[in-house]
């Protein structure tokens, strides 16, 4: 009994196993379907095997398809059918794909119909557009180049595609450029042309109304827009723009500060945001004391005029435009009559400036390190100063500190060398246990000359200056505090030269005065941590062999700057000091070094004298050096 039951069930499975085998034959899948851009394959995917394994290139077509655009069909394996078009299909295109009658599996049983498969690339998209999605600076009566992915009706876009702009409560229709206008337009921006783009597929439109002014719009490519196939568009595509600002002309001047007038020794300048007419000539006048005037020709390319300093300190000045500017596009200027504009100069900035960050004294040379002051205290007076304020302005004097690294302390030269390469204008460099010592510099031609004084060096070693002006920071920090400028200068009769090899290297050690050999001086070779990594001495010829492999880039500790935050551009030759390799070398009192990154020469030099200014000589005072750079008559 129980044989039969069994018999019965192993029975009653392979019948059912036929069965749904016969059920099963089916497509499995068939991609793309619905509306679908960019389509160049489509993909039929049977449950069974349709032709020989091996034998792919066998078999029959298993569809009827009805598709304006051209491709072949394909078996790439037993189960998988390809049709390839000959490129992606633009928009607008619509495929169907039916099985055909009969069609059997490659064991001869037949595939369930599934009807029919169809797809649709869309109604006409926009591709790209001139001026492009995002343009913040589009005209009040632009046209717009808009590339589709295939052609468009007119009655379709004049009833889908409009303008939504900011202020504007209902939508502005568009209105089509054709003919001679959009030949011109195309023309115009020819590189459309040359993209290879069918010229069918570039469509122009215009607004029915001017923009206005810096309104943000919006370009709709509305739902409803056909192919001329009739595929239709099904959701709304949008670009953004915004129109350009008026046609303006802006003043610029630089200044201490908002508050402050122009600095006189600046240039002045009139900038407009539009290109100029192409046929209107004429000068921008501006007048000075005394009937004086200098002229700035227009141009429509230069788009700014320029008057070059220095001008006269206090004083007023008047700015004329030609009557009747316009620009490219024929709008008047918005604010031309905000002229003629008076413009007024201060008084010649406070200056306390050093030549650089980081600079190299000769020893033999009356060392001094020179500072530049204009408009400053009357003293750089020594240690504690009271700082005081009086109604009419800052009285107080400047603080002057400086501290003097000896060759025995070497070790300390590249932190503070870190330390001054990031110095804040807002914050001292010096803590109190640094003990630095305070100096005076007499300001012989007192408060508002322009001259070059110098702080006597006269040791050697490494010098940490510090300079505290009340006044640089009333005209230049918010909220006004003092001021404090730093420098370092290495003063020295040692100049040492290093060049690195892959398995050995070489100090070469000279003097500066007399550019002779050092010999039996100590030299030392630090990571920025200051890990000696090679010592030795100069020889007879003052140089130093050093007969093995020194750590390159890549395996050296990086040291990073003490504040996150600094001006690259003031560091000079101290930028690079976070990383490489530092050479010292000592002799008796004197000590100088080098790092592997510089490759020039960096010193202190006396201030340079621009075209309109003169070299006069100044009495002889404590500190000076020879004659100083003042300002000539200006606005000759």
């Amino acid at each position: 009994m129980l044989q039969k039951r069994v018999g019965l069930i192993l029975v009653l499975f392979f019948l059912n196993g036929a069965a749904l085998a016969q059920e099963a034959q089916h497509i499995s899948s068939f991609v793309p379907q619905g509306t679908v851009k960019t389509i160049r394959q489509v993909r039929a995917v049977f449950s069974s095997a349709m032709v020989s394994f091996g034998d792919p290139g066998a078999g029959p077509n298993p569809f009827a398809i009805s598709c304006q655009e051209p491709g072949r069909g394909r078996w790439v394996d037993p189960h998988n059918w390809v049709y390839d078009f000959e490129h992606d299909l633009p928009g607008g295109i619509r495929c169907s794909f039916k099985p055909i009658s009969g069609l059997r599996t490659l064991d001869g049983q037949e595939i369930a119909d599934e009807g029919k498969y169809s797809f649709s690339t869309g109604g006409p998209a926009v591709i790209s557009s001139t001026p492009y999605d995002g343009d913040s600076r589009i005209a009040e009566d632009q046209v717009f180049i808009l590339t589709l992915d295939a052609p468009a009706t007119e009655a379709s876009v004049l009833g889908s595609v409009g303008f939504a702009i900011a202020g504007i409560r209902q939508r502005v229709d568009v209105q089509i450029i054709k003919g001679e206008q959009r030949e011109a337009i195309l023309k115009a921006n020819s590189w459309l042309l040359n993209t290879g783009t069918d010229p069918g597929r570039y469509l122009l439109l215009q607004c029915r109304q001017r923009f206005p002014e810096k309104a943000k719009v919006n370009l709709v490519w509305g739902r409803g827009v056909k192919s001329a196939s009739g595929v239709a568009t099904q959701k709304d595509q949008v670009l953004h723009f915004q129109v350009r600002n008026a046609f303006f002309a802006a003043f610029h001047c630089d200044r201490e500060n908002p508050r402050s007038a122009c600095i006189p020794v600046l240039p002045f300048s009139l900038e407009f945001n539009a290109p100029l007419d192409p046929d209107f000539s004429g000068d921008v006048v501006l007048k000075g004391p005394d009937g004086r005037i200098q002229k700035a020709p227009l141009s429509r390319s230069a788009g700014q005029v320029r008057f070059n300093g220095p001008f006269p300190e206090n004083t007023e000045f008047q700015l004329e435009i030609p009557e009747g500017l316009k620009d490219d596009a024929g709008r008047r200027l918005s604010n031309a009559g905000s002229f003629p504009l008076k413009i007024r100069t201060g008084a010649y900035p406070s200056l306390a400036k050093f030549a650089a960050r980081f600079g190299i004294i000769e020893l033999n040379a009356d060392p001094a390190l020179p500072l530049t002051l204009r408009n400053i205290e009357p003293d750089i007076r020594a240690r504690v100063v009271k700082i005081e304020t009086a109604d009419t302005g800052l009285t107080a004097s400047v603080t002057g500190r400086r501290l003097n690294i000896p060759p025995e302390r070497v070790e300390d030269v590249q932190s503070w060398l870190r330390k001054v390469a990031v110095a804040s204008r807002e914050k001292s460099l010096f803590r109190e246990e640094d003990k630095a010592q305070g100096f005076t510099v007499p300001k012989a031609q007192g408060a508002g000359a322009f001259e070059v004084v110098g702080i006597p060096l006269k040791k050697p070693g490494l010098y940490v200056v510090e300079i505290e002006s009340a006044i640089l920071g009333k005209a230049l920090l918010n909220p006004p505090k003092p001021m404090f400028v730093p420098a370092a200068a290495l003063v020295t009769n040692l100049s040492v030269h290093f060049k690195q090899g892959r398995e050995s290297s070489l100090v070469w050690v000279t003097t500066l005065d007399r550019a002779e050999p050092v010999k039996n001086a100590s030299v030392a070779v630090m990571d920025c941590k200051g890990n000696v990594l090679w010592q030795g001495g100069t020889d007879d010829s003052g140089i130093a062999r050093i007969d093995a492999a020194l750590p390159d880039a890549a395996n050296l500790p990086e040291c990073r700057y003490e504040t996150p935050e600094y001006d690259d551009s003031r560091m000079g030759a101290l930028r690079s000091l976070g990383q490489g390799l530092f050479i010292t070398a000592r002799t008796g009192d004197d000590m100088s070094f080098v790092h592997s990154s510089w490759n020039e020469a960096s010193r202190f030099g006396a201030s340079i004298c621009p075209s309109s200014a003169k070299w006069v000589p100044l009495p002889p005072i404590p500190f000076s050096i020879g004659p100083c750079c003042v300002p000539a008559k200006p606005f000759t």
